[in-house]
């Protein structure tokens, strides 16, 4: 596909459909965030071919998703009897230290949170148990190792690793209301649709998400998840509201420490999709979102100031168990040897 003019619902969803031999997506909430994005990529990002066919895989891959996680619970309906404990979603601008926090209090016994293999894969293919998931793992291991040789420096930015506890970020995706696709296309009107959408049924999703992947692994059961994605600062007070016990950390560092370096990953990511150099234009896309979001942030906090903890990025690094047992304290888990 060489031109964008392809990227339109019907047709990525009958191409999923195809492709699955499933036709049933469940609720169609999906659609208007699905027919925003696709309006704004055909119209504003100016995608080159690379761009089209990375994101028409990309939408269509979700589109499966769809289809194969609402037949999945068809035939497992135990699956949504499964009880989730989220203990704390961790909120944070880009760069502020979320990653090695998420993965700090994910180490605990008591505590779990979602691998990026399973993020990528969070379906069983078929029903050989161990040997299913053998295979996701090796499939995610291939992709780490092509993102890694084809991307000198983002180990930098963001370090990889298939088997190593991640955001949930991909999971979020799949109800096309997430910030991926603007921080890797120029996508104004998508983004303006996202800075007042009602993201509640893509959380309903993510918790979909988490219980499919609890009931795959069932030790999971009874420990607490920890949630971070930087895109949850887009949806606080959601939130606050689908995850009622979540304490709710949040990391700090210096504005002018982070923004500069953020803008210059999204420059990188969105310049592989099209031919035009947006590279002012997500600066100040990203100016605004952030500001936005921030604003609505503490609206929100005010409402709920006892579930916050606030963990600052230089105390993190010089004294991380510290602000671990802050938030192990504030999420009712014990932080023993």
């Amino acid at each position: 596909m060489r031109d964008s003019n392809g990227l339109t619902p019907d047709n990525l969803m009958e191409i999923a459909r195809r492709g699955t031999s499933l036709d049933d997506f469940g609720p169609d909430h999906f659609l208007e965030p699905l027919t925003v994005l696709t309006r704004s990529m055909r119209e504003e990002a100016c995608l080159n071919a690379h761009g089209v066919g990375e994101y028409t895989r990309r939408l269509v891959n979700a589109l499966e998703n769809r289809l194969r996680r609402v037949d999945l619970v068809k035939r497992h309906p135990e699956i949504t009897g499964e009880s989730i404990k989220v203990g704390a979603v961790i909120l944070g601008l880009p760069r502020t230290g979320s990653t090695m926090l998420h993965r700090l209090l994910t180490a605990s016994p008591r505590a779990t949170g979602a691998y990026w293999w399973e993020t990528v894969f969070p379906l069983p293919r078929d029903e050989s148990g161990a040997a299913d998931i053998a295979a996701r793992k090796a499939d995610a291991e291939r992709i780490v190792a092509d993102m890694v040789g084809a991307s000198a420096g983002f180990e930098a930015i963001h370090p990889l690793d298939a088997h190593a506890i991640d955001e949930e970020l991909p999971l979020v995706e799949q109800s096309f209301m997430s910030s991926l696709p603007e921080s890797m296309m120029y996508l104004p009107s998508y983004g303006e649709y996202m800075l007042t959408a009602d993201q509640s049924h893509a959380y309903d999703e993510l918790i979909e998400w988490l219980k499919i992947l609890q009931w795959q692994t069932p030790e999971r059961r009874g420990k607490a998840w920890i949630l971070k994605v930087p895109h949850h600062l887009s949806a606080v007070q959601t939130v606050l509201d689908k995850f009622p016990e979540a304490a709710i950390p949040m990391t700090h560092r210096r504005i002018e420490h982070l923004m500069g370096s953020w803008y210059s990953m999204v420059a990188s990511l969105t310049g592989g999709n099209t031919d035009r150099d947006f590279g002012a234009e997500q600066a100040r896309h990203w100016t605004r979102r952030w500001h936005h979001n921030l604003v609505d942030m503490m609206a929100a906090r005010e409402k709920a100031e006892s579930r916050f903890i606030d963990i600052h990025y230089r105390d993190l690094l010089t004294n991380p168990l510290a602000s671990a047992r802050k938030v192990f304290a504030a999420a009712g888990l014990p932080a023993d040897a």
